[in-house]
């Protein structure tokens, strides 16, 4: 595993020094890995909206991730209307035990 080294305020090391129970190195690793996803997330994106050839591998990596391209786009208004209208509708409440019948 390869090291790093931050420069940070001396107020904000205070204040992390006041805090000794937390794991600073895990706090930063955990906040790269977040940003590095992101952009992963967006590089994806990208190629889906350009519509270039999505690689195997990114298809892989969005199964792992349960994420794909399209979770990030707006909602279309039609779709939006009809799930408005079906929330709208009556249901009717049933038991497990009626299907069996």
């Amino acid at each position: 595993m390869a090291n790093i080294t931050l420069s940070l305020p001396a107020e904000v090391m205070d204040q992390m020094k006041s805090h000794q129970e937390i794991k600073w190195s895990e706090v930063a690793r955990s906040a790269i890995l977040e940003k590095m996803v992101q952009l992963r997330k967006l590089e994806i994106l990208r190629k889906y909206v350009d519509k270039e050839h999505i690689p195997e591998e990114d298809w892989a990596w969005m199964d792992e991730h349960d994420w794909h391209p399209v979770d990030e786009l707006p909602m279309k208004k039609k779709y939006i209307k009809s799930m408005k209208a079906s929330m709208k509708e009556k249901s009717y409440p049933f038991l497990l035990s009626d299907l069996k019948k």
